[in-house]
């Protein structure tokens, strides 16, 4: 007769954020960190237009569906020139009318966290007191224009970015949405990301909040990335 088994259910792995001292930290593990983390999910920025409506891939410069966004366009850039480099096969051009929404990947990333911030580095942006700061790349966004001599371009996303404000929070159930108070741009090969500030207020996000949602919704997008509290933690706290 066989003696009865007991099982051991085994314990949880400590990723190396928490065995590991920061100093000790690989550029691969930095790397994972930043991108593959509980403080950096991906989600799709998703075009929503109205049923039996006929769209265009792309947008106007209003941020309304369009058909001159040169990011759904390849090769047919400014004045007819190509919008890739010489050589490479052009992605397929999204057809929103067989069903699938025109989307874009989009990473979201808390940059107020505390081992974001480490494994950013030395030059991580300074964090305001009392924020909570998301970045989010890989927005629908144009490519600004070449400047001429003596000019400032305008900004051809400025009603874009607008919008990305003032439809940006951070969701809790059974509470009031936390609204965004300030958004920053980036520039040059960051020009399709955005810093979020989303002010603590007096009533900051906790641990029994359990799932906190960033819902940003601009134009004809919306994005939704869920975040798992119990999922977000520092070395015995959460880390926002």
């Amino acid at each position: 007769m066989m003696s009865p088994v007991c099982l051991v259910p085994a314990a949880p792995r400590k990723e190396f954020w928490d065995s590991k001292d920061p100093s000790d930290w690989s550029n691969d593990e930095k790397q994972v960190l930043l991108f593959q983390s509980p403080w950096a999910r991906g989600g799709a920025a998703r075009m929503e237009v109205e049923k039996n409506r006929r769209t265009t891939p792309g947008y106007g410069m209003n941020g309304r569906p369009g058909g001159d966004m040169p990011d759904l366009r390849p090769g047919s850039g400014p004045g007819g020139a190509p919008s890739i480099p010489f050589g490479e096969k052009p992605p397929p051009v999204p057809n929103p009318d067989k069903g699938r929404p025109v989307e874009f990947q989009v990473l979201a990333r808390w940059e107020s966290a505390k081992p974001v911030r480490l494994a950013s580095g030395p030059e991580t942006l300074e964090m305001p007191p009392q924020s909570y700061v998301i970045r989010l790349r890989g927005l629908p966004l144009m490519p600004p224009p070449k400047p001429k001599r003596g000019e400032v371009p305008p900004n051809p996303n400025e009603a874009m970015l607008q919008a990305i404000k003032q439809g940006s929070s951070l969701e809790r159930k059974d509470k009031p949405g936390i609204q965004c108070a300030h958004l920053f741009t980036g520039s040059g090969n960051t020009a399709n990301e955005v810093l979020l500030f989303f002010p603590q207020g007096s009533d900051s996000i906790t641990i029994a909040d359990k799932l906190v949602t960033l819902e940003s919704r601009f134009a004809p997008f919306h994005l939704s990335v869920k975040f798992p509290l119990k999922e977000m933690i520092y070395k015995g706290e959460l880390a926002l």
